[in-house]
């Protein structure tokens, strides 16, 4: 149907449309229409789904975290997108894999450490405390619920668990550790000489350049590009633009006066004996005899703080009289803990309770109430609670409004932008994906070159580029892949020619030399002279030296060693373009029994033996689980 009315749709009557549609989202809000379709699945996982949009989402969250650490080589290394597409992927993939075997191995992260590590983090602290409030509104800033985030956090736990308990429980066997340290204690003794070539000798003839162009047409084909129009909401821009009056503010702050006050606090005391979350009846009851012994002292009049210090299993506390200081409800994730708190008399001490930590008495050492904050303190969180409803509620709208208007105008937007008073913005031209501007949206590049837009000349659909931001696209100016003339790319040609000739001829020489000084070992001297270079001469090196180029370290290392005190010669290509020529003169072993590695390394080596252990293990899992890839997906 919809089909019918976008082919049926102008003038007034596509207004007339736009406001029928309209009666549905008044009625009906708009969240199943934001929804969109139900998700592709870009892989499953032993039946588990991955879905385009969580593939979607780490992508590109993978993509700006490279970008931030590897700034303008980002583009050099992942210059095709498949790559960073296929790393995402088998992340995920291996997410899922170690996730359901964490579950059957019974891995699991209890609440009270789950509630430890989410507290830790910073952005969720306000003056170095846990803030509840500000933890909601950061997750609900990013789309995220608690429950959904806590999810996430533990699974990502609990796999940090498992790949831990794997790879620091792998052993490695004496023998190689001797052996490993006996190959690294290794000293080798040798010489080169660096030849390097000359370009300007190297000529090109046009045959060679026309030859190379029809044998390698492929590589001079111009990729395909785009000019892309585009309509966007930004949240942001919104709420930047919205005001609101001191009698506003004012009334809203009057209006719900108890949301604007300091929590409750209780200074609490506490004497602890632990228990374990599998605690046996045994070992409940004995933590219960030691303290109600502890309960009695008290009620015979000795100081809780004194007690305290000489029982309390809580050595930190205990120090201190077990003062846990000042707590509102929210401080601490022991239910049974803070409703007894918060249920006592200032001054009360409690009996022995059973709690997610262990038994513990409890002593309510002060109370401080609650304390309305005055406007002047609260009046700029008034003013942005008020603009983030405000500009949530208009961003909404305008979404709401621009896809329809840019779906029964399919072919245009310029009558959505005069009807919303926006501007039709254009981009540069765009070929793949970008640091900067709107190819930075992977959902952009992807529909810019798809056949609708480019072929058919639609409109895409609204694309939720990032939180609060919306744009509809169509493509401006359209060019395909086409194979270059060979007049546009014959200086590349001949410039790649030259560099490969005297590569060639570099080797060759290179070769040349090695064969002479095979026929006399004592001559490299004198090529040095001749080839005006200079000898360099290189003992008692180790494998991870830097006092030579790391090329020439490999290959030296890699060489056989020298026998009846005849050298071994051999060359190797520099990432400079020079080429060494090399005499490997003597091999100073170490007695593997004598052979040792410092702590330090031998903790590194086991930990990198381990690593492979669980790269075995997840390829295992892998190969024998059931993964299925929906390339046409990514």
């Amino acid at each position: 149907m919809l089909m019918k009315i976008r082919d049926g749709a102008s003038g007034i009557f596509a207004y007339i449309i736009v406001a029928l549609l309209a009666i549905p989202f008044a009625l009906w809000g708009i969240h199943e229409y934001l929804g969109g379709p139900a998700d592709q699945n870009v892989a499953k996982v032993n039946g588990e789904e991955i879905t385009k949009r969580l593939f979607d989402a780490q992508l590109q969250d993978q993509s700006r975290y490279l970008r931030s650490i590897l700034g303008d080589s980002f583009d050099s290394l992942y210059s095709d997108e498949n790559k960073l597409k296929e790393n995402v992927l088998d992340t995920l993939i291996q997410n899922a894999l170690l996730g359901e075997e964490t579950r059957r191995a019974g891995y699991r992260i209890s609440d009270s450490k789950l509630a430890e590590r989410i507290q830790s983090v910073p952005q969720f602290q306000e003056a170095g405390r846990f803030n509840p409030v500000r933890y909601e509104q950061l997750l609900a800033s990013q789309g995220r619920s608690p429950s959904e985030f806590e999810e996430q956090l533990r699974q990502e736990e609990t796999i940090n668990q498992y790949q831990g308990s794997a790879v620091y429980s792998s052993f490695l066997p004496s023998k190689y550790m001797q052996r490993y340290a006996a190959l690294k204690q290794q000293k080798r003794n040798f010489d080169y000489l660096l030849l390097e070539s000359d370009p300007s000798v190297i000529s090109v003839s046009d045959d060679e350049i026309a030859s190379y162009y029809q044998s390698n047409k492929q590589l001079f084909n111009s990729l395909e590009r785009v000019k892309l129009e585009y309509l966007e909401v930004k949240q942001k821009t919104i709420a930047d633009a919205l005001s609101f009056s001191e009698d506003e503010l004012l009334k809203s702050y009057n209006d719900d006066p108890t949301r604007y006050q300091s929590a409750e606090l209780r200074k609490a005391n506490h004497i602890l004996f632990k228990l374990a979350e599998d605690a046996s009846e045994a070992e409940i009851t004995a933590a219960f005899e030691k303290a109600k012994a502890a309960d009695e002292r008290i009620k015979n009049g000795e100081d809780f703080a004194d007690v305290a210090q000489a029982v309390s299993e809580d050595t930190f506390s205990a120090k201190n009289g077990g003062n846990l200081g000042y707590l509102a409800r929210t401080d601490i994730d022991n239910p049974v803990f803070m409703d007894k708190l918060f249920s006592m008399q200032k001054g009360e001490s409690s009996p022995p309770i059973k709690t997610s930590l262990g038994i513990q008495l409890i002593q309510l050492e002060d109370i401080t109430l609650p304390k309305a904050k005055p406007f002047a303190e609260v009046r700029t969180l008034i003013e942005n609670e008020l603009r983030a409803e405000a500009s949530e509620e208009e961003f909404y709208q305008q979404h709401e409004q621009l896809s329809n208007l840019t779906y029964v105008n399919e072919d245009n937007l310029s009558v959505a932008a005069e009807e919303l008073d926006m501007q039709v913005q254009t981009s540069d031209w765009i070929v793949g994906p970008t640091t900067e501007g709107i190819a930075s949206f992977p959902s952009v590049v992807a529909a810019a070159f798809s056949d609708d837009l480019i072929n058919k000349g639609l409109n895409s659909a609204a694309l939720e580029v990032a939180e609060g931001h919306i744009m509809v696209v169509r493509v401006a100016e359209h060019e395909p892949a086409e194979i270059q003339p060979l007049a546009d790319v014959a200086e590349q040609i001949k410039a790649t020619l030259i560099q490969s000739k005297a590569r060639e001829k570099l080797i060759a020489e290179g070769e040349e030399v090695i064969t002479g000084l095979e026929q006399n070992a004592q001559a490299m001297d004198d090529v040095a002279k001749e080839l005006n270079t200079s000898l360099q001469t290189i003992g008692s090196l180790l494998r991870d030296d830097d006092s030579a180029p790391a090329e020439i370290v490999s290959r030296v290392f890699s060489l056989p060693t020298p026998e009846n005190n005849m050298p071994v010669f051999d060359g190797v290509e520099l990432s400079d373009g020079k080429f060494a020529v090399i005499r490997l003169n003597e091999v100073i072993d170490v007695d593997e029994a004598a052979a040792n590695l410092e702590q330090a390394e031998l903790i590194s080596l086991q930990g990198r033996y381990g690593r492979r252990e669980m790269s075995a293990m997840v390829k295992a899992l892998r190969e024998t689980g059931d993964v299925v890839v929906f390339p046409e997906n990514l």
